[in-house]
């Protein structure tokens, strides 16, 4: 398990970069002379698809609900993986962590309605904060690797696939709109499809993809977020009746493109915020301090809230060589929220000033959040255990 977690953490340095590098190039763009012909690609329509099932949408449309597919299924098939034949295959293992994921979502979330209690528009933005960026974490993780051991790695990376995929179950539920009877039919009809090959357990990707391609249509129709049909694809699959390394094999071929590719245009495209307003609607603000009280005070009170209530039932263990002080750094860490985050964002609004004031508050509170999570963990080799 060492060798693994060293190359997580080697790739999550990397993608963090890449990721960090699209940031800054959106950022860039948009405050810049190239700011109009940023906005014009930002909103460049696209026609994809036969005539009569042409599905017509802005190039933003398409990164958020098509490219990003590729991004969801790479969660979706890492995370079926680990309950598979990894770190979490073993009950015991994937309570604790699950419990902190748990709690790490459902205080944020409750801090945020508690402040924006009575603003109707703010409210759509209550799930901003459950979300905590695992490529993002384990990228400053690299930054500890002094500090931090295998077990420790081990565990931020559970808990942070159990908040990726309640994140995404999430989004299917509470942000779209369903109003049409046709595209919920397909809908169906593509689940289902996906359900029957898991039960009949089919070693064969080609099928998956086609049905998932058939729940992605369907989710795109109907208004909710496409792009979460990659995760329940990369879900669905029965890896125990496939290869034994046929997972990790599909891992490290689909990981570059979603990581170096597939994440840095997501954050490049969703990252050009203008920094030159000062929003007029109070909601933009009310928005923007509930995101970063969440995600900075929040998320750690959830994750250890969390740990402490399993450890407290006796329903889950400490990683072997770990203590909460150590797992305290993993808890500031979890309040870097960032890619899906900022996903949520798009989801939740419309109007301009509160999505820009929204996207600044997430990038601003998971810097704050990343810099806490490293001075925890110098503070601690400084003081020792």
């Amino acid at each position: 398990m060492t060798d693994h977690v060293t190359q997580s953490v080697r790739d999550g340095r990397r993608a963090g970069l890449a990721m960090l590098v699209g940031l800054a190039l959106g950022l860039v763009a948009a405050n810049s002379p190239l700011a109009d012909t940023y906005a014009l690609i930002h909103h460049l329509p696209l026609r994809v698809g036969p005539v009569a099932w042409a599905i017509e949408a802005p190039l933003i449309e398409w990164i958020n609900q098509g490219l990003l597919t590729v991004f969801f299924f790479l969660i979706g098939i890492h995370t079926n993986n680990e309950l598979t034949r990894g770190t979490l295959s073993e009950p015991g293992a994937a309570v604790l962590p699950a419990s902190a994921a748990v709690g790490g979502m459902i205080v944020p979330a409750a801090i945020y309605l508690g402040l924006n209690a009575g603003e109707t528009i703010a409210l759509r933005g209550w799930a901003i904060p459950i979300a905590t960026d695992i490529v993002l974490v384990l990228g400053v993780l690299s930054l500890c690797s002094g500090q931090v051991g295998p077990a420790i790695v081990a565990f931020a990376t559970a808990a942070a696939i159990f908040d990726d995929l309640g994140s995404v179950a999430v989004i299917a539920l509470f942000y779209g709109e369903l109003d049409q009877l046709l595209p919920l039919w397909i809908v169906a009809g593509g689940s289902a499809g996906l359900l029957l090959l898991n039960r009949t357990r089919k070693a064969s990707l080609v099928p998956y993809l086609f049905f998932g391609c058939v729940l992605w249509a369907g989710l795109i129709m109907t208004g909710l977020e496409g792009a979460v049909a990659g995760a329940i694809v990369g879900f669905s699959l029965p890896l125990s009746s496939f290869p034994s390394k046929a997972a990790a094999r599909a891992e490290q071929r689909i990981s570059p493109f979603a990581l170096f590719f597939v994440v840095p245009v997501f954050t490049f495209f969703n990252g050009g915020i203008v920094l030159d307003f000062v929003p007029a609607d109070p909601q933009a603000w009310s928005v923007a301090i509930g995101i970063a009280i969440a995600l900075i005070v929040g998320k750690p009170l959830g994750i250890l809230g969390g740990t402490l209530l399993a450890l407290r039932l006796r329903i889950g263990t400490l990683p072997p060589d770990t203590s909460l002080r150590d797992l305290f750094g993993v808890a500031l860490l979890a309040g870097v929220g960032f890619t899906m985050s900022l996903f949520i964002v798009g989801a939740a609004f419309d109007a301009a000033p509160i999505a820009a004031t929204a996207k600044l508050a997430v990038v601003s509170s998971s810097a704050i959040a990343a810099l806490l999570g490293i001075l925890s963990f110098n503070l601690r080799r400084s003081v020792g255990r």
